[in-house]
């Protein structure tokens, strides 16, 4: 949903999620969610919970300390963290819960959250949230909201942004972008500076005679076939991957194959973008961006805290470049907790989920960038903003790039809310690898309509957002 919040000093959203389930009732013993008795009385009994996360990279590190500072405050509760693989995380979270082994709180993706609670999956959260925290106080892309419930909360809130290697602007005598949201580079800006960045090994760039695209020192940027990067982008031009009614597509509308044309030309025409084939063999986005192999690239705010981690603190930020009007979205993915029907494991599964969102707990995940808070005050009030933001890793570039984001409109995605949203979109992505690896965009979607027609359920609940798309 579009939103502007002019009275938030500065922000930016990390979406992280999670999917608490345990099976059954609580018992004695070491089960997820069961509670081993260690004395008498109820107050000393040892709760053992079991949390999954697709978290990576500085963000695992982060998590793994904030869990470890939460069991020190939290004597009582023992949380068993699993890290699962990101692009194998949904099948292997159902085939824990199949097997009877689902997690107290787990990471999940946003999608999913009003179906599962739709089909009653997952404990409501929202009176455990009135009674504890501010309700008011939680920014509303943090909340997973159907039919009066809440059955998600992120524990932080996400943005998009370009990273930019700032030396190599140094070097290459690159102006720096603006970080004012609502002035973004164009599309042509950006192209520009990517070729300008991107360098052969004989220092030669991509429109130059003898350029030797098969020996690169230096890329100037990437293109990334992830639906969340790229929806902001064609939100910018007015179009989407699906209708928000969810009744049909977008992504073959006009406004969306400009877009994807403009993404493919990075690769095949500008040659400033490494083909799919080459970036699966390169190190991550952030190692090359930090060894100057990669001029910049659109990402995530929560990959500071890899930078934080490697102690790189030379990077530049910038809004997502625009081609028709500068589009931001916010977004995060939700922890849920599923119901194991026993009162005392569903509020220290709760406690944990709030425990994860309060930087004044959990400080590690906010400082290192990992996680951006859910509560505006941790925004306005100068004294928690310091909690968070006084650290190399918050340099000035991302903090006043985070004092315009909230000033300006902002997006939601659709998949939030879009009923069958994965089989979809497993329709969907296989025409978009056709694209990136450089079969025509018409030709790519032809016909796909038709195919995805019956998959088409509607909307759990109607968001809105840019498009001109018909």
């Amino acid at each position: 949903m579009r939103k502007k919040w002019l009275g938030i000093l500065l922000a930016c959203v990390l979406v992280t999620g999670t999917l608490g389930g345990c099976g059954g009732q609580a018992e004695s013993g070491t089960e997820n969610g069961t509670v081993k008795e260690e004395a008498a009385g109820g107050e000393n009994d040892i709760i053992h919970l079991k949390y999954t996360t697709w978290s990576a990279g500085g963000e695992q590190t982060a998590v793994k300390q904030a869990v470890a500072s939460f069991e020190e405050q939290n004597p009582n509760i023992k949380v068993e963290v699993e890290f699962i693989d990101n692009a194998n995380y949904t099948a292997k979270l159902n085939t824990l819960m199949a097997a009877g082994d689902a997690p107290n709180v787990a990471q999940l993706n946003g999608y999913l959250a009003p179906e599962y609670g739709a089909k009653g999956q997952l404990l409501d959260l929202k009176p455990y949230l009135e009674e504890q925290v501010d309700f008011d106080d939680i920014l509303p892309e943090a909340l997973f909201e159907y039919d009066d419930k809440v059955w998600g909360m992120t524990f932080g809130v996400e943005c998009q942004l370009v990273f930019y290697n700032r030396d190599l602007f140094r070097q290459t005598g690159l102006e720096e972008p603006s970080t004012d949201a609502n002035n973004p580079w164009t599309w042509d800006e950006y192209v520009t500076a990517a070729r300008k960045l991107t360098t052969d090994i004989n220092g030669k760039h991509p429109e130059e005679a003898g350029f030797d695209i098969n020996n690169i020192s230096v890329w100037g940027t990437k293109v990334f076939d992830g639906p969340v990067f790229n929806f902001t982008l064609l939100n910018s031009n007015g179009g989407a991957y699906i209708a928000a009614e969810g009744d049909r597509l977008l992504i073959d509308s006009a406004e969306s194959k400009e877009v994807l044309k403009s993404l493919q030309d990075l690769i095949y025409v500008e040659k400033v973008a490494p083909k799919p084939s080459v970036t699966s063999a390169m190190p991550s986005s952030q190692q090359m961006l930090m060894d100057g192999q990669l001029g910049m690239y659109i990402g995530g705010q929560y990959e500071i805290a890899t930078f934080a981690e490697a102690e790189y603190g030379d990077f530049g930020v910038a809004p997502l470049p625009v081609f028709k009007k500068p589009a931001s979205m916010i977004w995060g993915e939700p922890l849920v907790v599923y119901d194991s029907k026993d009162e005392k494991v569903n509020a220290a599964a709760v406690k944990l989920v709030l425990a994860l969102g309060n930087p004044a707990e959990v400080s590690d995940l906010f400082i290192t960038g990992a996680q951006m808070p859910i509560y505006k005050s941790w925004y306005s009030d100068p004294e928690k903003l310091k909690v968070w933001t006084d650290n190399p890793w918050h340099n000035e570039k991302l903090m006043s790039y985070f004092d315009s984001l909230f000033k300006t409109e902002t997006t939601s995605r659709e998949a939030y809310y879009v009923k069958n949203y994965d089989p979809i979109m497993a329709i969907v992505q296989p025409r978009l690898d056709k694209i990136w690896d450089g079969q025509d965009v018409n030709d790519a979607l032809d016909g796909i309509q038709e195919e995805v027609k019956p998959e088409m359920q509607g909307y759990y609940k109607l968001v809105n957002y840019y498009s001109d798309a018909q």
